[in-house]
């Protein structure tokens, strides 16, 4: 009884904070607080239902939830409502209902692997959709073409990665095995994280080199120490990093919209090419910046402002925003998907 009732806790709040994302662009806070607090009054009322043996694993599962959830929002792959939302998912989540040995201390990776899952799945359609729509689709492909700086830099920046991660992924190898064969999609995400900070701190070329240099080292004295395994090598891995490297590529060139300035609305986000004409403008109270992500959703004295700038003799009709993708249709989509295998598989 308690995994159901929590389960259907959970796929309402995911169905009102989907409906308030589309409408609103936005996850309130009041919706989440009462429903979490709903989820504990029915642990408490259901305490009998509890496997107390894994409290522990419970908490544990929790609170890297909260440490992934933080650090996807830190690094922009969520928003804050995002991971409040999949907190509270979290929290929702009998830890029996998971079906998985104690020794993974994430099990909640299976519901973050349906909710990216099925938010991939939606992004390769919609960019297949408008890419046969886009009459300049040749051109934009043509545009991903490299020269010789580019690809100068790209095999720089992944030497370095690839050394960093071969270097952590060897230790993880040699002296937590078992931690790492029994939480391997973990490892996986701590992989993707370290490289987005890397790669988000290390800009420069020479930078690059010498991070990779170092590293590079540290493999060398590692395998001088312990000896070199011979890893299998997949051709399949190569071609699939390709594949999703191009989409990427064209997939960003559907990251924006333009709108008329009479329909533009607090919370929605400018690109880089929209706040650059405001540089030369006396209007006061214009964005001056942008990062193209939550953080810099526009306020309502900002929208006002590129109202009337747009009347002014530099100002334009229309502008270019960042296309803005709710993101709670897709944990409640994912949630979905997780209770109907977890609960009558």
């Amino acid at each position: 009884m308690l995994v159901y009732i929590q389960s259907f806790i959970a796929i309402v709040l995911g169905i009102i904070s989907s409906v308030t994302d589309l409408k609103s662009k936005k996850i309130y806070n009041k919706n989440i607080v009462y429903a979490v607090i709903v989820a504990i009054i029915v642990y408490v009322l259901l305490w009998n239902e509890i496997e107390v043996m894994y409290i522990g694993n419970y908490l544990i599962n929790l609170g890297i939830s909260v440490v992934i959830s933080f650090l996807f929002y830190y690094f922009k792959v969520w928003a804050a409502g995002d991971a409040k939302l999949f907190l509270a998912i979290v929290t929702m989540i009998p830890y029996e209902l998971y079906e998985v040995e104690t020794k993974n201390v994430f099990p909640a990776l299976y519901l973050l692997i349906m909710i990216f899952g099925t938010a991939f799945i939606y992004v390769f359609f919609e960019t297949i959709y408008l890419w046969s729509k886009d009459k300049e689709r040749i051109k934009k492909v043509k545009e991903l073409k490299l020269g010789k700086a580019e690809i100068k830099e790209f095999i720089i920046r992944y030497l370095m990665g690839y050394f960093i991660i071969l270097f952590i992924n060897n230790i993880t190898l040699k002296f937590f095995n078992e931690f790492r064969v029994n939480n391997a999609g973990l490892m996986l995400i701590c992989n993707m994280l370290i490289l987005i900070f890397v790669y988000r701190v290390i800009r420069v070329e020479k930078q690059s080199i010498i991070v990779g240099s170092i590293f590079l080292i540290c493999n060398i004295i590692y395998y001088i120490v312990f000896g070199l395994d011979i890893y299998n090598f997949d051709i399949k891995i190569l071609l699939l990093v390709l594949i999703i490297m191009i989409f990427r590529s064209i997939s960003e060139k559907y990251n924006y919209e333009e709108i008329k300035v009479e329909d533009l609305k607090p919370r929605m986000i400018l690109s880089f090419g929209s706040v650059l004409k405001f540089y030369s403008s006396k209007v006061k109270g214009l964005p001056k910046s942008t990062t193209e992500t939550t953080d810099s959703r526009l306020t309502e004295e900002e929208v006002e402002s590129i109202k009337r700038w747009s009347k002014t003799k530099k100002g334009k009709e229309t502008i270019v925003i960042v296309r803005h993708m709710p993101f709670a249709p897709f944990m409640l989509a994912g949630e979905i998907l997780f209770f109907i295998l977890k609960l009558y598989s």
